[in-house]
């Protein structure tokens, strides 16, 4: 595992065999095998993840994992591309990893079901200056209206789509409300419940005609369920989204608390016993192997 994680790996600011020591470390405080956590590890580098800050990205995204019943893998690519898109550092995944809990605990569907769905929308996201926060609150509200996570992942990006158009009718009339664009007026401070709220007043609260801004059908419904919604509601979502801190360290001392992840932190660390003796054994067998490789080759 190593050695594959060495053909991608930065090693300069740290050795091979710091970054092994600090797998092993997390494998004892998670209960996840060494091998698992490496070929993590492995594809966060391959997600972009700094070699430096690689080991505690994993570390992030095993908790998340944890602590929404979902795969590593997953963890990890959500992370990755949130992290990716939006200029952060792996010490900020963190946060990041707090806000898709809150999701999770505030709406009626789970990271496992909203992962893909949400990474696909996050670069378009970004490129529009709309935050982690605006994205998570508008899946919450989407899915509680009635709205399936990967459907609602469909309405986002349409609706960011039409809004970041200047071409669009609604792009337009978000000009001549307030004189700004889309981008720039998510730079200002606005929320997406703030913008849909001054759609509203654009078209004096007539849903035929605030309907009638979009030209997709998807975008339409979106914007409707959050319009629906209200800012007020919206906006509260986003403050929770704010005070999320913790909230995936909470979720996955819950799992990790019960007795089968016990009793798989102990079959782990037999399984990392076996593995520091066979890092003391691999000499010997390496020099062995080589004579019986040499032995036979003669024969």
């Amino acid at each position: 595992s190593m050695a594959k994680i060495s053909t991608i790996a930065n090693t300069s600011g740290g050795s091979l065999e710091s970054m092994k020591e600090s797998i092993r470390n997390l494998s004892l405080e998670t209960g996840e095998s060494v091998n698992n956590i490496s070929n993590s590890v492995y594809k966060a580098l391959s997600a972009g993840v700094d070699s430096a800050d690689a080991v505690n990205f994993t570390a992030t995204a095993t908790k998340l994992a944890t602590g929404s019943f979902t795969e590593v893998s997953t963890a990890i690519d959500v992370l990755s591309t949130a992290l990716n898109a939006y200029g952060s550092n792996a010490g900020e995944a963190e946060g990041m990893a707090d806000m898709l809990i809150t999701t999770q605990n505030l709406s009626k569907t789970s990271v496992d079901q909203f992962a893909g769905a949400i990474s696909s929308v996050i670069p378009l996201a970004a490129n529009y200056g709309v935050q982690m926060d605006n994205i998570a609150s508008a899946y919450v509200e989407l899915t509680n209206s009635g709205i399936q996570a990967s459907q609602a992942g469909t309405y986002i990006e349409s609706m960011l789509t039409e809004l970041g158009n200047s071409g669009s009718a609604a792009a337009q009339a978000l000009r001549d409300q307030t004189g700004s664009s889309f981008k720039s007026l998510m730079e200002q401070g606005y929320s997406l419940g703030d913008v849909l709220n001054t759609l509203g007043e654009y078209v004096d609260g007539d849903v035929v005609k605030f309907n009638g801004l979009w030209s997709s059908q998807e975008a339409g419904a979106g914007a409707m369920a959050l319009y629906n919604a209200g800012a007020a509601e919206f906006n509260t979502t986003m403050a929770a989204m704010g005070d999320s801190a913790g909230a995936a360290a909470s979720a996955y001392e819950a799992v990790a608390g019960t007795s089968e992840n016990a009793k798989q932190s102990m079959v782990n660390a037999i399984e990392n016993m076996s593995n520091a003796i066979g890092e003391d054994l691999n000499p010997a067998l390496t020099s062995l192997y080589g004579a019986g490789e040499k032995l036979f080759t003669g024969i």
